[in-house]
């Protein structure tokens, strides 16, 4: 936390003796999701929709799926269709339950490289990708704790745990096995018709890593942002 603090005069502050205070920082969130995916220059933040994570990687090691997965300048779209459905905040534990559904699918797309087995097949590719995830929906906790800085209380992120479901996953991998588009096209025909055994293998994996990279971005708004601007107690 080395930057000034900054004013977050543009997102609702909640009282924390309000009767209905979970209301509040629900509704809070939901208005500030246009905000943020617009991006908010005064504190330094840039738009998250789509929202650019440069690398994400998941190592993948099972009896049915053994892979190396690497992502790279990897946007993830349709952030701002995000319903907030459910939010509770523990000022004494410093934490945060979030519920939330899309709107729209949300898609994933960038390069990718990967080499590995899937379900007994081999697959090796590199290139371009798509992945769009359909009736998403998202629970999670936020654990925090707080820091002091020149008298100013912070918080500080120790952990982001979460749970999503979707009806549907459609993939497209670009350039797989060394650009043979035969063996390429069956191989996203199969990885789209065997996509549930895909997804209960690798979500909690898939999860780990999205936490990893989600957890810098809210953290870079709350070094910017003392906790007196965002909850009154």
């Amino acid at each position: 936390m080395n930057e000034p603090a900054v004013s977050a005069k543009e997102f609702v502050k909640c009282q924390i003796s309000d009767l209905a205070f979970n209301e509040c920082v629900r509704a809070g969130l939901q208005s500030a999701i246009p905000q943020l995916a617009m991006g908010v220059p005064s504190l330094g933040l840039l738009k998250m929709d789509p929202l650019r994570v440069s690398k994400l990687g998941i190592d993948q090691g099972t009896p049915s799926i053994k892979l190396s997965l690497n992502f790279k300048d990897l946007d993830i779209i349709n952030m701002r269709s995000l319903i907030i459905k459910k939010a509770i905040y523990d000022p004494v534990n410093y934490s945060m339950l979030i519920e939330s559904e899309a709107q729209k699918p949300i898609i994933l797309q960038g390069l990718y490289e990967m080499n590995g087995q899937i379900l007994v097949l081999p697959i090796i590719g590199n290139g371009r990708c798509k992945i769009s995830l359909e009736n998403f929906k998202l629970a999670g906790k936020l654990k925090m704790t707080h820091a002091l800085k020149n008298g100013t209380i912070f918080l500080v992120i120790q952990d982001l745990s979460w749970k999503f479901t979707t009806s549907r996953i459609n993939i497209n991998f670009d350039n797989l096995f060394n650009g043979n588009k035969v063996l390429g096209d069956h191989m996203n025909i199969f990885l789209n018709e065997n996509w549930r055994e895909l997804f209960d293998e690798m979500q909690s994996a898939f999860e780990q890593a999205l936490s990893s990279a989600f957890i810098g971005i809210i953290q870079q708004f709350l070094n910017q942002v003392p906790l007196n601007q965002i909850f009154n107690h």
